[in-house]
């Protein structure tokens, strides 16, 4: 009987001390404690990508070049590649197989023209800088794409996994 007892009391306390002794899967069901989606994320179709972006323009080259955005990216199993100036830029992509330039909106159009005849004709995903609802629709209605400075890089990724399922579609559509 007392070892009865004494059983009872080394379980209860053993149950109340044991908080990470939990069911296969039950420690994503805590609060806090569930996988990020950056963290789970992997790309379909990982990118050659180059980041582009005049240190002297607007804010869009600050998100553009964000470390933090880098390294989603790059967790996501994409080749990130910062172009620091023209220069390198048309070196990267005359030399690198590229699939998408991300730059700002003000030089968009521009390197969609050397992007054109680059060897593998990157996708351009231009990133705008607090954008009016008419300019927003325009350069998504043009690009096919919408990416602001404010976006987290969960979007960036959307925009980027979007962009290259185009573009696997286009090659599939080619003889």
């Amino acid at each position: 009987m007392r070892v009865c007892a004494m059983l009872s009391w080394i379980v209860v306390v053993a149950v109340a001390q044991a908080d990470g002794v939990q069911a296969c899967g039950d420690k994503f069901l805590l609060v806090g404690r569930g996988v990020k989606f950056r963290q789970a994320y992997a790309a379909i179709h990982p990118a050659s990508i180059v980041l582009y972006a005049q240190p002297a323009s607007r804010s869009a080259a600050t998100a553009i070049l964000d470390p933090r955005l880098q390294a989603s990216l790059k967790a996501a199993g994409h080749h990130v590649t910062v172009a620091g100036d023209e220069r390198a830029l048309a070196r990267t992509l005359e030399s690198d197989p590229v699939d998408l330039v991300l730059t700002d909106v003000a030089d968009a159009d521009r390197i969609a023209s050397e992007a054109a005849n680059a060897p593998t004709r990157p996708t351009v995903l231009p990133v705008m800088f607090e954008p009016s609802k008419e300019e927003a629709k325009a350069i998504e209605a043009r690009y096919n794409c919408r990416l602001t400075s404010a976006d987290r890089p969960d979007r960036y990724l959307s925009a980027i996994d979007d962009a290259m399922k185009a573009r696997v579609s286009q090659r599939k559509k080619k003889p």
